[in-house]
């Protein structure tokens, strides 16, 4: 099967789909990210917490670029930038998610039926959903507080040397659930033929332990290699573009696993 999926994302040209993938995730990520920070208002949440959960993700540079911008457009827009955001990012999303709807219906062999406003109204209805879902992420560190305060309200839990090693795992252990599902509920509702939840599994745990594996030696890799001597200020901006499509091909090649998985309960 693995051999399979290479050949296809190299002769059916999913490293091209991956690049136009990247390309509308970088145009919509700042007014997106924007949007959900306008939105923490109404939740017992912050902007700070939604960066903290971005951080372990994003390459050092690319982080501090995203970070700045957000707050410079949250300082000058205030109440105006929830508003004006939500347009932008729900449309901007929209066609992130409309070539990921195309890429993954060429994986599984689908073919798009009925007319354009269709699809289109469709598509928005999945990017909001999104957008309704991710804010959820956020919770994670409540949940992570909550239990924290519950299995520490002996002291001697606290004194236990194990406890330094486990709480960590427990931290990930959460945030990869947390994954896992979103990817779950990516790969069933975002191509526009019949998904099941077992056919979507497969690419969901490769999605969720693939990127986050990625993240991690991307970011050892970036704190080891001097970008800015070769594109200056732009290299924060580079090495966003360089993770999104990076992102792009996990994501992709998930969904052509989830294709060959798919054919064997045929």
């Amino acid at each position: 099967m693995i051999k399979i999926i290479c050949i296809r994302f190299l002769k059916e040209r999913y490293f091209d789909l991956a690049a136009q993938t990247a390309y509308y995730l970088l145009l919509s990520v700042f007014p997106f990210l924007i949007f959900i920070i306008s939105l923490l208002q109404f939740f017992p949440v912050n902007a700070e917490m939604l960066l903290t959960f971005l951080r372990p993700f994003a390459p050092a540079e690319s982080f501090i670029l995203l970070e700045k911008n957000i707050e410079i457009v949250l300082n000058q827009g205030k109440g105006k930038v929830l508003y004006i955001s939500l347009g932008s990012a729900l449309w901007l999303s929209s066609i992130a998610v409309q070539s990921l709807a195309r890429s993954l219906d060429l994986a599984n062999g689908f073919k798009r039926k009925g007319a354009f406003w269709k699809s289109l109204i469709r598509d928005l209805g999945i990017t909001s959903l999104f957008m309704l879902v991710i804010p959820l992420s956020l919770f994670l560190p409540i949940i992570e507080t909550a239990l924290y305060k519950v299995v520490t309200y002996y002291d001697q839990i606290e004194q236990w040397q194990g406890w330094f090693y486990i709480w960590p795992n427990v931290k990930w252990g959460l945030g990869t659930l947390f994954l896992l599902l979103f990817f779950l509920l990516f790969y069933t509702v975002v191509p526009t033929g019949k998904m099941k939840v077992r056919e979507a599994f497969p690419g969901a745990i490769f999605s969720a332990f693939g990127w986050q594996l990625f993240s991690l030696l991307f970011g050892d890799y970036v704190s080891s290699v001097d970008y800015t001597r070769l594109y200056g200020q732009l290299s924060g901006i580079i090495l966003l573009v360089l993770w999104f499509y990076s992102t792009a091909v996990i994501i992709l090649l998930s969904g052509l696993m989830n294709a060959e998985w798919r054919k064997s309960f045929r």
